[in-house]
């Protein structure tokens, strides 16, 4: 796993109303490629040794605005990203997006001040129920109503954080609603772009989010967004002080797509009837070097593939996989010394 923590990304900023990507068509010649993909930047807390497991130093996070307000990047808006693939127009090169979940103080108090002097956009994703309750370390309503004055946009995470890929369709729904009206009343603004905690989906809470009128719905996996990932799981590279290194940080804003269709199983949610998994995934054409191509499992390491033909690739585990969160994470070395990525992360229920 060292070598996925040299994986460079870079990031562009913007503005979020909220909402997310729609399907289109990949074309991947080398340039063009770059142009119709994006990177998605996850991060929860600042400067808070006490929750290493998701906190970043204010010294980590000012070296990251940096690189991003350097010109290498463009920092977009959340919307204007989507609009961008929903309606076929080609997205700058390099393009990323920031976003930062749950609302936590470190947020207004580190994160903030440094991206807006720096004039790159955030969007805020809003676990509602810390919040409405007062719980010590979170936002309350009128410092958030005040960031989202001077620019941070709002998009919704649920009211809990109660793990939905094992909820009812009912339970998601109530979990939705109940956010989605607490923000209205207390921001006035709806949401149409969703996180889920700890991003734990199913195929069953993905429907009901996209039932429920959100555009785009995100994980907590690693890999550059492009015009084929599925609108309602969508990757995003999360920062912590043991990930979070100038080093790695350029490596995932500079890293481009590695474009798979036809990924099976495409439920995010396993059986534990069938486990392991046997997980499979087609490349797009046109992408070279793939014989290069590697593949990491969080626990078991670098894994070995097989391909079929000229661009199916298959994976077979021996030992099953541990209850809880599985990631897998393939890249290929591409044009410029950049890497293109693909990841995908699989749950199953403790």
């Amino acid at each position: 796993m060292d070598f996925l923590r040299n994986i460079k990304t870079k990031l562009n900023w913007g503005l979020l109303c909220s909402i997310l990507v729609g399907p289109t068509l990949f074309i991947s010649s080398p340039d063009v490629l770059a142009s119709n993909s994006a990177i998605v930047l996850l991060y929860h807390r600042f400067s808070n040794p006490g929750q290493s497991e998701t906190s970043i130093s204010k010294d980590n996070f000012s070296d990251h605005v940096k690189e991003l307000s350097s010109g290498n990047y463009s920092v977009l808006p959340l919307a204007q990203l989507i609009k961008n693939l929903d309606v076929g127009v080609s997205l700058p090169k390099r393009s990323v997006v920031v976003t930062i979940d749950d609302a936590y103080e470190s947020f207004l108090n580190i994160a903030w001040p440094l991206l807006k002097e720096a004039g790159l956009p955030a969007t805020l994703f809003l676990t509602t129920q810390p919040i409405n309750s007062g719980k010590k370390g979170y936002l309350n309503w009128s410092q958030i109503r005040t960031l989202t004055q001077e620019g941070v946009s709002i998009g919704l995470k649920a009211h809990s954080q109660r793990r939905l890929a094992t909820l009812t369709p009912q339970e998601v729904t109530r979990e939705i609603k109940t956010a989605r009206t607490l923000i209205f009343e207390n921001l006035g603004v709806t949401p149409i772009a969703f996180a889920f905690p700890y991003g734990l989906a199913s195929e069953t809470a993905q429907k009901v989010v996209q039932a429920e009128g959100y555009k785009a719905g995100f994980g907590q996996h690693s890999g550059v967004l492009h015009r084929k990932t599925y609108r309602y799981y969508l990757p995003r590279f999360s920062f912590t002080d043991a990930y979070g290194d100038l080093d790695r940080f350029k490596t995932v804003v500079n890293a481009a797509a590695l474009p798979v269709v036809e990924l099976t199983p495409s439920n995010p949610l396993l059986s534990p009837d069938v486990n392991p998994p046997n997980i499979g995934f087609t490349i797009l054409p046109k992408v070279t070097n793939l014989d290069s191509l590697a593949c990491y499992h969080s626990k078991f390491g670098k894994i070995k593939i097989q391909r079929l033909g000229s661009s199916r690739i298959e994976i077979r585990f021996v030992e099953p996989f541990s209850k809880g969160r599985s990631r897998i994470n393939c890249t290929i070395r591409a044009e410029g010394g950049r890497w293109r990525w693909f990841g995908m992360q699989y749950y199953l229920p403790m």
